[in-house]
């Protein structure tokens, strides 16, 4: 009997089709195997019992890296071929075929790097099939070496032998290389205050001179898989220092790399769970609980408990490890807020004086790519802050296939795109925030990169509601205007562009992903949102569904003094919740640390722009909030960066117990539906912050949510948002909602990286 099977899911780039020949061959079956467009197919011949036991196997055992979504089996004619064959790849048209994310290399890479008598032994490159480059070397699909940065490589006679055996680890592995035929790291001076001028040095001497400069407090950068790294000695608080001030980053966390899995038990507390992840073939940052007595200079992550931290993913890493014994800042390689650096000439135009030196080599990267970032929620909740290297592009299946190409384009802040395509929705790694020329442009290569992977023109756009988003902008230019032409080839009209409400969206993210599109209840809280009413909204309960919603709560609504300035300066959102309390002498006289943080004109120059609502937006932002506690607790008065006070509202509740937190917060029943009432917090918080009151801020406001959702006893409830990365508040509520049904984000971000899906989600059931 003969078989034509069609395979779809995670199979480019994963080993699938020599674990195909490997398996195929051990059953004693004939045929081929070959990529195409959309997956794999092959065709199988042999006994009915062997094809049986060969789809069962496959289906239970893939390859390491391979996710199977669909295995369709039809029976075509018998040929009495001989033998199995891996054929060249069907370059056809429809491409759909999901690209590998970029992985971690395996134990057998590590063992033939560290043996001095394998022929790759110290090479910074060396990979198979189970591990190496795939997304950030990828021009298009389907994945063959031509279609690499690794076609400027010509593989060595030893290369090719192992590259044709299918006995080989490196069996049709497409970044395959050795010392004499592939990349090479080389090491030049930056620009920073090291003495080693405009020297360069190549291979072990390369290696060697990073390490001996690391070792001198210098700064040096990386050039890794998806991008540079920033690197210097994490427990030396001067390389620290110079580090922060040369990119201008003066209190946001720094992540740490760590040379093993000991060394990062030493530096930080962590579950079973979180040792799994840190662990695990994706390697992403892991949020962590700062170690008592960790080596880590404290100006890594100034004034909180929690430290970052990865342990090597690539090769280089490795070697550069075998020579140090301390930890390393691994911080991407740019300028606050602006994509990461992937090429040294673009480095040294940029970053040429934060820099001393920089390890550099030769293999393009074609498609940058930031670190993932997770943190493990009570022990159980694997939750994504930033999806990118090692975890996306990420493929979800759709139960009903697409009709056409949808493009989603997301929203400002964390920014990403997503794509549904037949039978998948497609989410772009972490693009990051938008308004500068060079994030945009990395926006626009995302799609471009899209455009290449799959060959698609969008029929239908999806984007935020604010009119003011750079994507939303995007979107609207590429729509087709009545009886003209499309750039790029953009075949959208206006009645297939879809504006997404920015909570709505976050809701739908959640739904998308678990396959829902009946009625939730969602609790979506973060910073900054545009509402349907034009106000900043971010404090919301929503009846939400896969077409629309409903708003029926949402928090006390309050004015951003300066709009964006309140962004900034968490005083000003504590002084904006006063002046609704209190007459402005009042609030002149308190003795309360956000008070003193104005001058007495200041405060009476912006209780009269609070009083006309001059620049002063009316908003129900729960991220606000916990900038007003912080500010009036005396924690943060200016952030250095988003989600600061949040952080050091964390960490301040870790100290204290939850006492307290009855009637800190009211829930009041107003003309559009349930208030959450912040005014009993606020006139507490007013006397000085005489008593700590984090702990209980955080003990009311999972109060609130239970007593909010046991009203909707029937609806599953979703939590998403950027509060929702506050680990206090969800190890403290997911308890109380024990026995409901949750939707909570498990593989996508819990934040803005994941509006983009949220808004397909939406125009894929409007659409129709």
């Amino acid at each position: 009997m003969r078989w034509r099977c069609r395979i779809t899911g995670l199979v480019q780039g994963v080993g699938f089709r020599p674990a195909v020949h490997r398996l195929a061959t051990e059953k004693g079956l004939s045929g081929w195997v070959r990529n195409d467009p959309g997956g794999v197919t092959l065709e199988i011949e042999g006994p009915v019992d062997a094809l049986e036991a060969f789809k069962k196997r496959l289906l239970s055992a893939p390859p390491p890296l391979a996710r199977i979504d669909a295995f369709e089996v039809a029976q075509v004619a018998a040929t009495g071929e001989k033998g199995f064959r891996i054929l060249a790849s069907d370059e056809g048209e429809g491409k759909a075929a999901p690209v590998s994310p970029d992985m971690t290399v395996c134990d057998a890479c590590l063992r033939e790097m560290r043996d001095p008598s394998d022929r790759r032994y110290g090479y910074p490159f060396i990979n198979c099939t189970d591990c190496g480059p795939r997304y950030t070397i990828t021009r298009t699909v389907p994945y063959d070496r031509p279609n690499t940065s690794m076609a400027s490589f010509t593989m060595c006679d030893a290369c090719r032998a192992e590259y044709e055996d299918p006995a080989s680890r490196r069996y049709h592995a497409q970044p395959i290389a050795c010392r004499s035929c592939g990349p090479q790291v080389r090491f030049m001076g930056g620009s920073g205050e090291s003495d080693i001028g405009n020297r360069e040095w190549r291979e072990e001497e390369a290696i060697a001179e990073a390490v001996r400069l690391i070792k001198a407090g210098g700064i040096v950068a990386v050039k890794g898989i998806g991008g540079f790294h920033l690197m210097c000695d994490a427990t030396d608080d001067d390389a620290v220092r110079t580090l922060r001030e040369r990119k201008r980053r003066p209190s946001k966390p720094f992540a740490l790399m760590a040379k093993d899995l000991a060394m990062a038990k030493r530096l930080a507390r962590m579950d079973g769970a979180e040792e799994r992840v840190l662990r695990s073939k994706e390697r992403p940052i892991v949020l962590l609980k700062r170690a008592p007595g960790s080596r880590v200079s404290p100006f890594v992550a100034p004034g909180i408990d929690r430290l970052g931290l990865m342990l090597p993913y690539t090769p280089l890493h490795h070697l550069l490890f075998d020579r140090l014994d301390i930890p390393l800042v691994a911080t991407s390689a740019n300028l606050s807020d602006e994509p990461i650096v992937r090429e040294y000439g673009e480095l040294m135009e940029r970053l040429g004086g934060v820099v001393d030196g920089v390890l550099d080599h030769d293999r393009p990267i074609v498609n940058a790519v930031d670190d993932s970032v997770v943190q493990v929620i009570g022990g159980e909740w694997i939750q994504w802050l930033r999806v990118a290297r090692g975890a996306a592009p990420l493929a979800l299946p759709l139960k009903n296939a697409a009709p056409f190409p949808i493009l989603a384009v997301g929203a400002q802040q964390k920014s990403t795109i997503a794509l549904a395509l037949e039978e998948r929705m497609l989410l772009s790694p972490h693009i990051g925030d938008l308004g500068s020329i060079e994030a945009m442009d990395y926006f626009e290569r995302t799609v471009e990169t899209f455009r290449r992977f799959y060959d698609f023109s969008p029929r239908a756009l999806a984007c935020d509601l604010h009119p003011g988003y750079d994507t939303t902008r995007w979107a609207e230019r590429y729509v087709r205007k009545p009886g003209t032409g499309n750039r790029k080839s953009v075949e959208v009209s206006n009645s297939t562009l879809r504006k997404v409400q920015h909570h709505h969206a976050h809701a739908l993210a959640a739904m998308a992903e678990h396959g829902v599109d009946g009625k939730v209840l969602a609790f979506v809280w973060d910073g900054t949102g545009y509402g349907t009413d034009g106000t900043v909204w971010g404090g919301e309960v929503l009846l939400a569904d896969a077409r629309g919603f409903e708003r029926i709560g949402h928090l006390r609504p309050f004015r951003l003094l300066g709009g964006e300035k309140a962004v900034r300066e968490p005083r000003r959102v504590a002084l904006s919740l006063l002046f609704e309390l209190f007459g402005l002498e009042e609030v002149i006289a308190m003795e309360n640390p956000a008070v003193r943080a104005f001058r007495p004109a200041e405060i009476r120059l912006l209780h009269r722009a609070w009083r006309k609502g001059l620049g002063a937006p009316l908003s129900t932002s729960m991220g606000r909030l916990f900038d007003a506690v912080a500010s009036l607790s005396g924690l943060c008065q200016r952030a250095g960066y988003e989600g600061e006070s949040g952080l050091l509202l964390e960490s301040a509740a870790g100290t204290e117990t939850k006492s307290g937190a009855e009637g800190l917060l009211r829930i009041a029943e107003g003309e559009e539906g349930i208030v959450v009432d912040w005014e009993p917090l606020v006139r507490r918080l007013s006397r000085g912050a005489e008593e700590p009151v984090a702990a209980a801020f955080h003990a009311a406001l999972a109060e609130v949510i239970l007593e909010v959702a046991k009203r909707y006893p029937e609806r599953p409830v979703v939590l998403a948002g950027g509060v929702f990365q506050n680990r206090t508040l969800c190890e403290t509520v997911l308890p109380k909602l024990s026995g409901r049904r949750l939707l909570l984000p498990r593989r996508t971000p819990v934040n803005d990286g994941a509006l983009s899906l949220g808004q397909l989600w939406y125009a894929l059931h409007s659409l129709k």
